[in-house]
């Protein structure tokens, strides 16, 4: 859409529009003023969302993943997987570092409103990750817990968090998911897990 210089400016009007639905959103949603201040302020922090992501819900998207990295809050991590069907198949995971432990604690008594924090981290736990289309890196305890419990939406979304590259195959997936780990394996029982927010598509899984 042009304006009435001729100026293309639907990049900037799409970002301002997303900015104002987001704050109507926690506005409409939490009531509190205290505990909106609260979400946006974690929500525009530099590196505190996909932090708190990583630690709480062991689990982030790919760019949350750049973010923490490159500031070495967390890093990458080689495994091998010992479930049965993938049992050596090598995973890039991502942990949280020292210092992103250190940086969390630090951040989190600087927020305004810090008493809210818990809320907000209750709100954090309604999801697992969230895809903005080029997949999620998650810890080796969230990567081994998906394989174990077959959980096909969590699987096809994990990626190397160094390179972007998915971590399954077509095949592996498929026999992932037909190998029904969760009714097997005592380690991992299937347990009830947050949405799976696809952004590309606009659903909640």
């Amino acid at each position: 859409m042009h304006n009435q210089s001729g100026k293309n400016d639907v990049l900037i009007s799409a970002a301002i529009a997303a900015r104002r639905a987001r704050d109507r959103e926690l506005e409409n949603a939490l009531i509190n003023p205290s505990m909106v201040e609260l979400f946006k302020t974690v929500l525009d922090h530099a590196f505190l969302l996909p932090l708190m992501e990583l630690k709480l819900n062991q689990c982030t998207s790919f760019q949350g993943g750049q973010i923490l990295t490159q500031q070495n809050l967390a890093q990458p991590f080689c495994f091998s997987s010992a479930t049965p069907l993938l049992f050596g198949k090598t995973f890039i995971s991502l942990e949280v570092t020292t210092i992103g432990e250190n940086e969390f604690r630090e951040a989190s008594q600087e927020l305004p409103y810090g008493r809210h924090l818990a809320y907000f981290e209750r709100a954090l736990s309604t999801y697992s990750c969230i895809d903005f289309g080029t997949g999620v890196c998650g810890t080796q305890v969230f990567i081994e817990r998906a394989v174990l419990s077959s959980d096909q939406s969590v699987i096809e979304r994990i990626v190397d968090a160094e390179t972007g590259e998915s971590h399954f195959s077509v095949e592996e997936i498929e026999k992932v998911v037909g190998g029904c780990y969760s009714r097997e394996n005592p380690v991992f029982p299937s347990i009830a897990r947050g949405a799976v927010v696809d952004l590309e598509n606009k659903a909640s899984l």
